[in-house]
């Protein structure tokens, strides 16, 4: 289909318009190309609803590229004016010329002055091509026979008229759902789709928060009814000719206390040679979710589960992920088993990938496997069984990290937080979480089962989903690079091709020094990020050639979509593999995976926000030592020891007159003093914002010198 789309934008470049409008084109267009009419007609379309091509006139297209007409994102600055964002330098436009376009939406851009590509550009909204909140939450207030809502987005500045006969049945100052129907002389109009009600009953909140990223609890009827439908037990007896019995084989999950959806368990076996056999046995998910069945709509359409606080928004209906294809102990059930053989130095020496039955003999949480691996009596003790599996485990996990390392591999010793909330979901304490032994066993073993399943999926030259982390720009790696100069840290890097292994060298160079903890978040945050992607591109982060995500198909959909296309392998479907369908079908995956890995991500990390904010309320005029952990030419960001962040104002610090230097990534004062990123501060709390999940500082002093 790309090859039609850039057919359609070259013969549009090389005419200036097209004829007499769509359908003409596209029947040009597949007598030339020799393909379907209807396939030609729906990338047009599908060109014209991205942006890529306009009706300038009645039935006449061109590029818009040839029209200087670009396409981006609508930011509202809270005056007369707005800023349409674009990649190629931002465009300024008048309210006057915004079309009743808001805040967040997907613009194109008539440019009235300055040169295409220039900074300074001024332009009008010819067209809306995507609305970013059609749906939008506020709160609603009745006047009579009619209300309005006022929306929670700081952005969105116009209240939403609401008919009488659409305010479903809210009361004044309820939190509602708002649906834009319409706009009138620049005013929007909108229908109440749904009530959430009082803002301070227990979880409103935090639906208001889910609902601001689009994301529903509840399945689809169809997908639950299909969900419900399958049996919560297997018979192996069925699968004696069609899978591997390793039901007598001794393996068992391991993961958090309060998991349900057990979608991996391991085995492992040490050879008289020293070489080892480990088995990854991974939730045939597949086998449930068919392509094109509504559960499987619903879960391309979810994208993954969503994890917060001590709740789970999952990608499958509980019937499945926490039922029939999650690995309880002692219940056989369908897998699919990556079986590696493993050398000394943790080199894979031969590899299986096949559809098994299993059947999980413990399920084992990550305190108990540390507590083993740190010879603690009692549990080794109750767990003498698999005592030394476990060892054994922890000694191959440690050989193939080691090897990991060697390659370069970067390991960012950040902390991850949980915030503990009590029965009313009110936030009573913050968690800091550090990687342990047991959980980096896990980790190890699921990524040698990921980088094996790609390796041998990118050889075949199959369409497949694969978890890519590009290399660093080096732009931002030149930025990172002047930061350590000014922290005077010094390194010898004078190639422009910076490899992990370079990085790695950074991050063991500073490791005992107090600025360890900021160099970790500046060279994380100077990183692409990773997504998934149709190629093989392999994972900077990890050092390696080939990785994918095969080991969470309960709760990730790039995982699922693999699982299928290894079964189709496994069972010879080989033409349908490599069939065009699959691979567009591959590629959508891919965009639909990383976009909603995104959103769940921002929402996850909204929630948590929202909840620090709440947390620390209760400690305004207090003060607090904390870590300036980013500088922006508005203020800089200070974490505290809990990892909360807040801001320091450019506009409260009197003493001096500051600058923003983005060699140093500090504010620099016209008397020479300065703040940096890295450097220990006190500050005193004075503000939460929690309709923004802002906690607001005030600096009392510098604590290094």
């Amino acid at each position: 289909m790309d090859s039609i789309k850039k057919s359609i934008l070259k013969f549009l470049d090389e005419r200036k318009v097209n004829y007499k409008g769509k359908n003409k084109l596209a029947e040009i267009l597949s007598n030339i190309l020799k393909v379907n009419y209807e396939d030609v007609l729906s990338q047009i379309n599908e060109l014209e609803q991205n942006g890529d091509i306009f009706e300038f006139s009645k039935n006449k297209y061109a590029t818009c590229k040839s029209l200087n007409i670009v396409k981006g994102k609508v930011s509202y600055s809270g005056h007369n004016y707005c800023f349409v964002l674009n990649s190629e330098g931002d465009i300024f436009v008048q309210k006057r010329n915004l079309l009743n376009s808001f805040d967040g939406d997907t613009v194109l851009v008539k440019i009235l002055s300055g040169e295409y590509g220039g900074k300074k550009r001024e332009g009008k909204v010819i067209k809306i091509l995507n609305r970013s909140d059609d749906n939008i939450i506020g709160t609603f207030r009745l006047i009579k026979n009619y209300g309005y809502v006022v929306s929670d987005k700081k952005n969105f500045d116009k209240d939403i008229f609401i008919e009488a006969k659409d305010i479903n049945g809210a009361k004044d100052g309820e939190k509602v759902v708002v649906n834009l129907t319409a706009v009138k002389s620049g005013n929007p109009v909108g229908k109440i789709v749904e009530v959430i009600g009082d803002i301070n009953a227990v979880g409103n909140d935090i639906k208001c928060l889910l609902r601001q990223y689009k994301i529903i609890e509840k399945f689809p009827d169809d997908a639950l009814r299909q969900a419900k439908s399958f049996k919560q037990e297997i018979d192996k007896n069925n699968y004696i000719n069609t899978r591997k019995d390793l039901t007598d084989l001794m393996l068992f999950t391991i993961d958090g206390k309060d998991a349900k959806d057990l979608d991996d368990a391991i085995s492992l076996n040490k050879n008289p040679d020293g070489t080892y056999e480990l088995g990854v046995h991974i939730a045939d998910v597949g086998e449930y979710v068919r392509k094109d069945s509504k559960l499987d709509e619903s879960a391309f359409e979810r994208g993954t589960s969503i994890y917060f606080l001590n709740q789970v928004i999952p990608m499958l209906p509980k019937e499945l992920s926490n039922g029939i294809c999650s690995l309880n102990p002692n219940v056989d059930r369908l897998a699919l088993s990556v079986i590696m053989k493993i050398d000394k130095k943790g080199n894979v020496i031969n590899s299986e990938v096949c559809e098994s039955v299993i059947k999980s003999k413990y399920r084992l949480n990550y305190d108990e496997v540390l507590e083993v691996i740190e010879g603690n009596t009692n549990t080794s003790k109750r767990l003498s069984e698999i005592k030394n599996t476990i060892l054994d485990m922890y000694e191959l996990s440690c050989i193939l990290e080691d090897k990991r390392k060697a390659l370069g591999s970067l390991n960012f010793e950040l902390p991850e937080c949980k915030v503990i909330v009590d029965e009313n979901n009110k936030p009573i304490r913050i968690e800091k979480r550090l990687a342990t032994k047991s959980t980096k066993l896990i980790e190890t073993f699921m990524v040698i089962a990921n980088e094996v399943v790609a390796q041998k999926f990118d050889t075949l030259k199959i369409p497949f989903v694969y978890r890519v982390h590009e290399k660093p720009d080096s732009e931002k790696m030149q930025s990172f690079f002047n930061f350590l100069s000014s922290l005077g840290i010094k390194f010898d890097l004078e190639k422009k091709d910076i490899s992990p292994k370079d990085l790695q060298s950074i991050l063991l160079k500073v490791e005992n020094l107090p600025s360890s903890k900021v160099v970790n978040m500046v060279m994380l945050r100077s990183l692409k990020k990773a997504k998934y992607f149709d190629k093989c591109l392999g994972h900077f982060g990890l050092a390696l050639n080939f990785y994918c995500h095969f080991t969470s198909p309960i709760r990730r959909y790039p995982d699922l979509c693999i699982h299928r296309i290894i079964k189709e392998y496994l069972h010879h479907n080989n033409s349908y593999i490599k069939s065009p369908k699959m691979v567009d079908f591959v590629v959508k995956a891919s965009m639909q995976s990383s976009n909603t890995e995104k959103n769940a991500e921002e929402v996850e990390r909204a929630i948590t926000d929202y909840k620090k904010c709440e947390y620390m309320s209760q400690f305004i005029g207090e003060k607090f030592e904390g870590i300036i952990s980013g500088v922006t030419a508005r203020g800089f960001f200070v974490e505290l020891d809990n990892t909360c962040e807040g801001f320091v104002s450019i506009s409260s610090l009197s003493d001096d007159f500051y600058n923003y230097d983005d060699n140093s990534l500090a504010l620099v004062g016209a008397n020479g003093k300065f703040y940096r990123i890295g450097e220990k501060v006190e500050v005193e709390l004075i503000d939460c914002v929690l309709s923004e999940r802002k906690i607001n500082f005030n600096i009392v002093k510098k604590l290094n010198k």
